[in-house]
């Protein structure tokens, strides 16, 4: 177990702080029992409520150790649940973009993505759907008045980076409110773009950098943007697929997020210490057991969506990584699969540290802090 303590001295009096316990191996359930079915999304906080924004999967199998294109595919829809303390959760709905049951019989949709533009005081979502993904440049967007929902489809994003986008996107706001989406591509070379949108975040300026490119199949995952002393942070995985034995996370840093990217290095390594390959064949290989999908896992068995940027107190950040545990829940239901709530730490002088998969791990959280 390890334990992140967090304390602010302010006016000479200690602010009261509850010390909460994160468990990666204990089903993550609400207020009244049941399990939290929201996934591939995003966990933020707005004010001092905490939201996590998913897909929900429902009680479909999946019948084998990559995805089978039918559960966790089809008849999705994004929940909203809330927590003051990162523990309690409380179900608000699990329908939040109404539109996506019109069709969600036979359109995928992924990975809900929400911030609040302070311009104009709205909720943006951006999310995967495969009415644009694999098809053309466009993202699905949403808005809502309030971080509640429910979320209203807009136009969607048309992103200049790449003719066709790929299986992944995410959104990152910047500390002065600007907006930007990383996504990767299906046009040759594979690459993974960042773009900047515009000040209202319904369109975008056509500024981008990529982050990396490659000319090989298969392709790369993308997890969150995170951003930390002045230095963006992204991080980049083999193709998983809903695969049971996770993915790594090669990182990449730069001091400007539209300049350009630089790797440096492994954050997740095979659950034996070995480094995984720079490539496999196939996505239904395994990469830290290339000739077994049962064998050795990666340390964090899990494919990275996001990373939470969360603020605990009036001085301290946490960061942490936010992934799928696919395949690994007891009584085999999708919906009821372990998320990897895993903490990103740094040396003494700054440097990312490996990632470690911590069972449980424990934070103190401010009672009375407000963004």
């Amino acid at each position: 177990m390890i334990s992140f303590y967090i304390f602010l001295l302010s006016n000479l009096l200690l602010i009261s702080s509850k010390q909460i316990t994160i468990s990666n191996i204990l089903p993550r359930l609400d207020i009244n029992g049941n399990f939290v079915d929201a996934h591939d999304g995003c966990l933020v906080k707005f004010n001092n409520t905490y939201f996590i924004y998913g897909t929900v999967y429902g009680h479909c199998h999946q019948s084998t150790t990559i995805c089978d294109a039918v559960c966790g595919y089809l008849n999705n829809t994004f929940a909203l649940y809330t927590s003051l303390d990162l523990v309690n959760w409380t179900l608000i709905n699990n329908n939040i973009v109404p539109d996506v049951t019109i069709d969600h019989s036979y359109v995928n949709y992924w990975m809900p993505n929400v911030g609040y533009n302070i311009r104009t005081k709205q909720f943006v979502m951006i999310y995967w759907s495969s009415r644009y993904g694999f098809k053309n440049s466009s993202i699905a967007l949403a808005i809502s008045s309030t971080p509640y929902g429910p979320f209203r489809n807009a136009p969607p994003l048309e992103m200049q980076g790449g003719k066709i986008i790929s299986d992944t996107t995410n959104l990152f706001i910047d500390d002065d409110n600007t907006a930007y989406v990383r996504y990767n591509t299906r046009d040759a070379p594979l690459r993974h773009v960042i773009e900047k949108l515009s000040s209202d975040w319904m369109t975008t300026t056509g500024e981008y950098s990529i982050i990396f490119e490659k000319q090989d199949f298969p392709w790369y995952d993308g997890g969150g943007i995170f951003k930390r002393k002045g230095i963006y942070y992204t991080m980049l995985s083999f193709d998983c697929c809903f695969c049971q034995w996770g993915s790594d996370a090669r990182t990449f840093a730069t001091t400007n997020i539209l300049g350009n990217w630089t790797y440096i290095g492994q954050l997740n390594y095979c659950a034996d210490g070995k480094l995984p390959p720079n490539h496999v064949n196939d996505m239904t290989i395994n990469p830290c057991s290339i000739n077994d999908p049962y064998g050795t896992n990666f340390t964090v068995p899990a494919q990275q969506f996001n990373v939470a940027t969360l603020s605990i107190s009036a001085n301290e950040t946490f960061y942490m990584y936010y992934g799928e545990r696919f395949r690994s829940s007891k009584d085999g239901i999708k919906g009821h699969d372990f998320q990897a709530w895993i903490p990103i730490e740094f040396t003494a002088n700054d440097t990312l540290m490996p990632m470690k998969f911590y069972a449980n791990f424990t934070i103190n959280i401010q009672d009375d802090f407000a963004n």
